[in-house]
């Protein structure tokens, strides 16, 4: 936490939260040590086995940093190393104006301004390429067809999906997650469907950043 988000707590006042925030302390330490690590590592992962299910070669996909990365040989660098051009990932689209971290369930049940998404991400160098194009309605109009939605605050365009919290609760319990993470498969299953569209996408980019 920097100085402002201290001065902007500084100046909250309610004295009956903060009570019954300092009275069950030591149970909403423990809930949300498990719901940021074990809880959100297990959902994750899960995440990252249906996504393979339906990424299948030539795709290729890997966990990075608890995400899930899927890349198209036809999108990797054409020089250098690094993931591609082009990829897509299981990440969070974060829309909290304080800047706060949540955790990846959180973000699954968009129990707080953060929602868990399937995001096209491209390398820095073709990022601010990306980003005039992803304005573009015409240019991006095939992917909104497709179901891609488009977050105009962060230029991000992603694939979204809805994962009931019940249901998510009653799969922890039962120690099966395969129902709750059907969204997740299937929302990766309509990106990587809409791979010719995708594919005229970074062609523009990749001849915008030729142009400069």
């Amino acid at each position: 936490m920097d100085h402002e988000h201290r001065t902007a707590a500084a100046k909250l006042n309610d004295g009956q939260l903060a009570g019954r925030i300092i009275r069950n302390l030591g149970q909403i330490e423990a809930d949300f040590f498990h719901s940021a690590w074990p809880l959100s590592e297990r959902l994750m992962h899960e995440a990252f086995l249906a996504i393979s299910k339906v990424a299948q070669a030539p795709w290729e996909c890997s966990e990075v940093e608890w995400s899930t990365r899927i890349v198209c040989p036809e999108w990797k660098m054409t020089k250098g190393v690094g993931t591609g051009d082009m990829w897509l990932e299981l990440g969070e689209l974060s829309s909290d104006p304080d800047g706060y971290e949540h955790s990846w369930l959180a973000a699954a049940l968009k129990a707080a301004p953060t929602q868990l998404c399937i995001a096209v991400k491209f390398r820095r160098g073709l990022q601010d390429f990306a980003e005039g194009l992803l304005q573009d309605d015409k240019a991006i109009a095939g992917l909104k067809k497709a179901g891609f939605k488009r977050d105009d605050d962060q230029g991000v365009l992603y694939m979204p999906f809805d994962i009931p919290a019940e249901i998510m609760a009653a799969g922890f319990e039962q120690n099966d997650l395969s129902k709750a993470i059907q969204p997740i498969g299937k929302a990766a299953a309509l990106a990587l469907a809409a791979k010719p569209e995708l594919d005229k996408l970074l062609e523009e980019v990749r001849t915008a950043a030729k142009r400069k």
